[in-house]
């Protein structure tokens, strides 16, 4: 009995001691719920834009199409998922390379690869500071050019 009463009389002064209660009031976790999902569609946004692209020092026999390594192309959001489209002339003379999907990770733009002619999959991964765009093309080719939004 009397360890009864010394459990009920610890739970009554832990609960009155607001303990088990969440200092958080609702309001504020309103606010920061809206605040981080302002914060990731402001990450995305500096990825939005039409791109003019080159892949340096590519060898023609990589390109099955003939073409030259340049491109356009434009990336937007469709609610909350990022999609790239190539644009302009680039529609057919980049047909060698089928856009799979596009992601950030670590403030680097991801898009996906495939090249059916060798079965090959990989990223252009683009780096973007300001209006000047940088990367690789599957790990091995230097890419380079600007964003306009």
């Amino acid at each position: 009995m009397k360890n009864k009463i010394l459990i009920l009389a610890f739970l009554l002064m832990s609960s009155s001691c607001s303990i088990f209660k969440n200092s958080q009031t609702i309001s504020e976790k309103d606010t920061k719920e809206a605040n981080d999902e302002f914060a990731s569609v402001n990450i995305y946004q500096r990825f939005l834009g039409d791109y003019i692209l080159e892949i340096m020092d590519i060898p023609k026999m990589y390109i099955p199409a003939g073409g030259d390594g340049s491109f356009t192309m434009k990336v937007t959001m469709d609610g909350d998922i990022l999609k790239s489209e190539y644009t302009g002339d680039s529609i057919g003379a980049a047909s060698w390379a089928i856009i799979k999907s596009t992601e950030v990770e670590d403030d680097i733009l991801f898009v996906e690869i495939h090249v059916p002619d060798y079965g090959v999959t990989g990223y252009w991964e683009l780096y973007v500071e300001g209006n000047e765009v940088t990367g690789y093309a599957f790990d091995m080719f230097e890419v380079v050019g600007t964003i306009s939004r």
